[in-house]
């Protein structure tokens, strides 16, 4: 397996990064740490460009955030520090040439989801992983909103059902159903053009029994603020309770919170 000088590429769930060596030497390689160079090629001798390579393993900062991507929806996306300009092969990412980072793709299962499940909420919030089952992996993958007409009206980002980009051109189409009044160019699902189609008010092509991929949506925004939280963090079942509780002021820290709209 031959890797590009600068090519980034995934392996047992890790990052790595291919560099060129001013000499060759072992020491400074992260994947020979697996001890599986036999499956890789670093030598001149057992590569095309006859040139000698190591494997530096990218290192995480800062923290994962929610991305929109074209054809995907939604997707999780992790900043890695990069060592060299990059090379991608098909990999769902942006980069940073400012900060020398890369924002690569966590492709996530229900299993790397259990850290969000923290302990404690088991406890006071009944039924807490149906609640997060439901909001990550249930039917709306892409965790969209339905249509409304007055956010769409007001310039919130709206998409289709399967998260292809959405440009509204008008809201008040002229017909004499008084219904298809939407008119919107989309995305297709090849990425190569876009199509003109009428929608209904409610921002299906047909009707909510017959639902499709491309029915309009509304993508969450993520709003960012601060908030002052108690360095315990305890837990309550209401607001009424939470409030019922008596604290001092020194016993308040400031803590980042986000959320959805």
């Amino acid at each position: 397996m031959e890797h590009k000088i600068g090519e980034i590429f995934e392996y047992n769930g890790e990052w790595y990064q291919c560099l060129e060596n001013n000499s060759h030497c072992c020491e400074y390689c992260d994947f020979g740490e697996l001890g599986d160079c036999d499956i890789i090629a670093c030598g001149s001798g057992e590569r095309n460009d006859y040139k000698e390579v190591h494997f530096k393993k990218l290192k995480k900062v800062g923290e994962a955030y929610e991305y929109f991507v074209q054809h995907k929806g939604i997707v999780m996306l992790q900043p890695y520090k990069l060592f060299a300009a990059p090379i991608i092969n098909g990999v769902v990412c942006n980069v940073h040439y400012d900060t020398n980072t890369i924002d690569l793709e966590i492709k996530q299962t229900k299993e790397n989801m259990e850290e969000y499940r923290m302990h404690d909420a088991k406890e006071d919030i009944p039924e807490f992983d149906k609640v997060v089952d439901e909001c990550l992996f249930g039917e709306d993958k892409l965790n969209l909103k339905p249509f409304n007409l007055e956010a769409a009206k007001a310039g919130k980002p709206v998409c289709t059902r399967d998260g292809r980009k959405v440009r509204i051109l008008c809201f008040d189409r002229f017909c004499c159903d008084e219904i298809s009044t939407i008119v919107a160019c989309v995305l297709s699902k090849d990425g190569k053009d876009e199509n003109v189609i009428i929608y209904n008010s409610d921002g299906f092509m047909a009707d909510k029994q017959h639902p499709c991929d491309d029915d309009l949506m509304m993508l969450h925004e993520k709003r960012l603020g601060w908030a002052k939280v108690r360095k315990d963090i305890n837990l309550y079942n209401t607001k009424e309770e939470a409030d019922r509780k008596m604290v001092g002021n020194d016993e308040y820290v400031t803590a980042k919170v986000c959320w959805e709209e």
